[in-house]
């Protein structure tokens, strides 16, 4: 290929690695979020479609046949709309979050790597109290039906309002391990790897996403299968606290079988997130906030 585009070189050498969250507002980073987490979703969303389907214990071929049996290669798509709502949302408080922690721990004085990492790490702690909910819906909605709105009010209505923060406390662990990995390790590595070994961007961005993912993956999936049933069944019929959830499942799958099902489908989702995610943010600031590459320009 070509050189890149000087805006986009500039971006990807410098601000989207160390200060791009940094040197934006809020707003900005939440619209950042939103924008690159939709775009991602859009072309990955057959692995999160893979993974659920395989934790529920399904065969993996009736996401693409219908219910006559006949191949429609669509059918994997079922849901996209929902899913980008979710993850943009998502996105968008998680990069609102981080830019606010990495700017405040920046003015502590702490290193650039420990202000991308920590930062990340708070702001993905932050943004599990809404995914939580978000998601709490999505489950009951795929389960027992009902509309967007309809869902949460039948929720409080039969079990409660504290009933919304079923699963929080996995969904916020989760969430805090996955956003370091998305935007502290993965494109921490990635500069390294240019600094220090002279890899191509792609090519570093690329291990730094499967990097993050492994880590990010192995480490949360028991956390994402534990807050996946307890959501599932707010009756507790089934599944009570945390502890007893994840002992339940073990007993009944056996800890590998039950705790990490589903986990090859969620690491290749969550690398190809990291990826897609960073490369579009890397392209997307030039284009949505100019104003930030005049000013790091200035102060460099």
């Amino acid at each position: 290929g070509g050189r890149e585009p000087p805006a986009v070189e500039w971006v990807s050498r410098v601000m989207s690695d160390r200060e791009a969250l940094q040197r934006l507002s809020g707003g900005e980073n939440c619209l950042l979020g939103m924008v690159t987490g939709v775009m991602a979703k859009s072309c990955n969303y057959p692995f999160l479609v893979w993974k659920n389907t395989q934790q529920q214990g399904l065969p993996i071929s009736t996401t693409w046949t219908t219910a006559k049996g006949s191949f429609s290669p669509l059918q994997v798509y079922r849901g996209l709309p929902m899913a980008c709502m979710n993850l943009g949302g998502t996105n968008a408080v998680q990069f609102g979050a981080t830019g606010f922690f990495q700017k405040l721990l920046a003015g502590s004085g702490m290193g650039q790597d420990g202000v991308q990492v920590g930062g990340a790490f708070l702001g993905g702690l932050a943004s599990g109290i809404p995914c939580s909910i978000w998601e709490l819906c999505m489950i009951q909605q795929q389960r027992f039906g009902g509309s967007t709105l309809g869902t949460p009010a039948r929720i409080v209505q039969e079990y409660g309002a504290s009933s919304l923060s079923r699963g929080a406390t996995m969904t916020m662990g989760r969430e805090a391990m996955f956003t370091m990995s998305m935007l502290g390790v993965t494109p921490l590595i990635q500069q390294k790897l240019v600094d220090s070994s002279g890899w191509e961007r792609n090519t570093a961005l690329a291990a730094g996403s499967l990097s993050g993912a492994l880590l990010a993956g192995v480490i949360t999936h028991p956390m994402d299968t534990i807050k996946s049933c307890m959501q599932g069944d707010l009756g507790r019929a089934k599944y009570d606290g945390i502890v007893q959830t994840g002992k339940a499942i073990a007993a009944e799958h056996g800890v590998v079988q039950g705790l990490f099902k589903g986990l090859f489908y969620r690491i290749a989702l969550i690398s190809t997130t990291f990826f897609l995610v960073n490369t579009f943010k890397q392209r997307t600031v030039p284009l949505l906030f100019p104003h930030a590459l005049k000013e790091a320009d200035k102060a460099r």
